[in-house]
């Protein structure tokens, strides 16, 4: 949900993101990436992730999606945009943190399966 415009919510899809801009009601599909995890810190910090790692960000509320980079480690299992410029993103072998809007990552956790 767009926390500026709560109308707004997106949804991850196998076919891509459903939108819905009558607060879920309704959802039409747009010409969007599939999207593993999706997370919004405002109107320009919307970031999805793909099942292969690839960063996307919208500016425009899930309108339209452009690349951003790759994120480190392997398969993505969770993405938080604390803020439009600082990204927590979990993967198979840790937790990867940018500070600049996902064009760069710094390892902060290591994980290992037992």
């Amino acid at each position: 949900m767009n926390p500026a415009a709560p109308d707004v919510v997106l949804a991850t899809t196998q076919e891509g993101i459903a939108r819905s801009t009558d607060g879920g009601r309704t959802f039409g599909t747009d010409a969007a990436p599939v999207l593993a995890f999706t997370s919004w810190a405002g109107d320009d910090g919307l970031y999805g992730v793909d099942p292969g790692g690839t960063l996307n960000r919208s500016t425009d509320s899930g309108k339209s999606w452009k690349s951003v980079s790759t994120v480190p480690g392997g398969r993505p299992q969770a993405l938080t945009a604390v803020t439009p410029q600082h990204l927590l993103v979990a993967t198979q072998d840790g937790v990867y943190e940018s500070k600049d809007g996902g064009k760069t990552f710094d390892k902060r956790l290591t994980v290992s399966s037992t």
